[in-house]
């Protein structure tokens, strides 16, 4: 029987996924037997658990895990990168990837290595029914959640934004599992195809979890996971109803008083939706952890000249998020622990959830009074209301959808957000820039990245 190293494109980080935190650090044998790994329910879930590994870091590299979560904050106008360093992002916060860039290469590479493992899975998981037995629903559900989530990332980095042209040339749709060379041929599916797979993949979620504030509820897919999502995209695509429809099935959550619960151990609270997390024997490698980037001072920080913390509203001396976060030489201070790496990186949470229904209905005839009380849930938790200085119940209009961006934007600064939405909306990339300023819109070629060169010259069809 062939035997394989478990680092294999078949199995890699097989046993680096999160069940327990026991479970985490403990040793994965150096061997396992290919035609094994779906012998068990064990094992299956092993499998399945190195499928989150995959969109998290690998051995070298960080996905969502750390670098390439923060591309999405330094394409962004709140932090700015001070560093100098091609290595750091440098490149990216001036909006000016290449096709050689290392954060390009390595983006893509890792997000196709994630989807195919997915893939894989869930090939093998068709002659395994058995043995998955009533789980084999809820391993489907989640493996799909794994590859929606890659492709939403991608989706919002390689194509004009669907708000601009749903059928402008994205990402290809790769779908099923490949082991060798013969099949890399595939033209770009749009936007718009991506984003209706996107929805495919969580059409059905009735076998996922529903547990709120555990360990498992919060690292693994949950229902509630899948309709954030959901809700993005939809509002991405502008579809108003879909996505209040989907955001409105966010339920069992609440917003902690304490507004730093999350950043600290064990680093999920009764607001987070789902996370990734970090153990010993699997944290990011050198330059790819968040707190390397915002702690250390040299390469990234927060922009007071521009960005958000430069409004007046939005910079309070007696909001909770800037006596929290802001530090000194303008540190970001969500993000600390340098040294184990062990803070865990959100991806959504229940603040998003709020804000996200908020701009829904500001959106639409008729729902100003409801996205007004969604925002004063969001903002009430860390200024006082009595002497708050934005009066929300003036605010109508554009000043209304404003005040939820701007809220949007201090709430969630630095963890991976403001990049996609002013994509999403197909707004401009203005930020004044640690050398030049920055003013990039949607007809510009740097607006988004191209297809890295990695791919190009893998992918004859790539372009047709």
């Amino acid at each position: 029987m062939k035997k394989i190293i478990i680092f294999s494109t078949l199995c890699a980080s097989l046993f680096l996924g999160s069940c327990s935190s026991s479970f985490l650090d403990q040793e994965p044998p150096l061997y396992v037997n290919e035609n094994d790994i779906f012998t068990s329910p064990t094992r299956i879930e092993a499998t399945l658990n190195g499928l989150y590994a995959a969109i998290k870091n690998t051995g070298t590299k960080s996905l969502m895990g750390g670098k390439s979560y923060m591309v999405f904050d330094n394409r962004g106008d709140d932090v700015i990168n001070i560093s100098n360093n091609l290595v750091t992002l440098f490149n990216t916060y001036n909006m000016n990837v290449g096709i050689t860039d290392a954060e390009n290469a390595d983006t893509w590479t890792y997000a196709y290595l994630a989807i195919n493992k997915v893939n894989t899975f869930l090939q093998s998981l068709e002659g395994a029914k058995e043995v998955a037995g009533e789980n084999y629903d809820r391993y489907v559900q989640e493996a799909k959640f794994v590859r929606a989530l890659a492709y939403y990332y991608l989706n919002n980095l390689y194509p004009t934004p669907y708000s601009v042209n749903p059928d402008a040339k994205s990402v290809p749709l790769r779908l099923t599992a490949e082991a060798g060379t013969e099949n890399n041929n595939m033209p770009r599916s749009t936007v718009k195809q991506i984003y209706d797979h996107i929805l495919s993949d969580l059409e059905n979620i009735s076998a996922l979890d529903t547990e709120v504030n555990t360990y498992a509820g919060v690292t693994h897919a949950t229902q509630a996971a899948a309709n954030m999502l959901k809700m993005r995209v939809y509002m991405a695509m502008n579809e108003w109803d879909k996505a209040i429809a989907a955001g409105e099935l966010v339920t069992g959550y609440s917003l902690p008083e304490d507004v730093t619960l999350i950043y600290k151990a064990p680093y999920f609270s009764q607001e987070s939706i789902f996370s990734l997390p970090m153990a010993d024997t699997n944290i990011p490698n050198t330059q790819q952890s968040l707190a390397e980037y915002y702690y250390d001072g040299k390469i990234m920080l927060i922009d007071t000249k521009s960005g958000i913390m430069s409004k007046p509203d939005y910079s309070l001396a007696t909001d909770k998020r800037i006596i929290a976060f802001k530090g000194e030489k303008d540190l970001l201070l969500k993000f600390t622990d340098a040294k184990t790496k062990l803070q865990w990186v959100p991806i959504f949470r229940y603040a998003e959830t709020l804000l996200d229904l908020a701009e829904c209905y500001a959106n639409k005839a008729g729902g100003e009074a409801t996205a007004k009380s969604l925002l004063k849930q969001v903002r009430g938790r860390s200024v006082d209301a009595a002497t708050d200085p934005l009066k929300i119940d003036n605010l109508t209009g554009d000043a209304l959808k404003e005040a939820i961006y701007n809220e949007k934007r201090l709430e969630f600064i630095g963890e991976g957000i403001r990049g996609i939405d002013i994509m999403r909306r197909g707004e401009r990339f203005i930020k004044v820039g640690a050398n030049e300023t920055i003013n990039v819109g949607p007809s510009d070629e740097k607006y988004t990245w191209p297809i890295p060169q990695v791919e190009l010259l893998l992918n004859k069809d790539i372009n047709k």
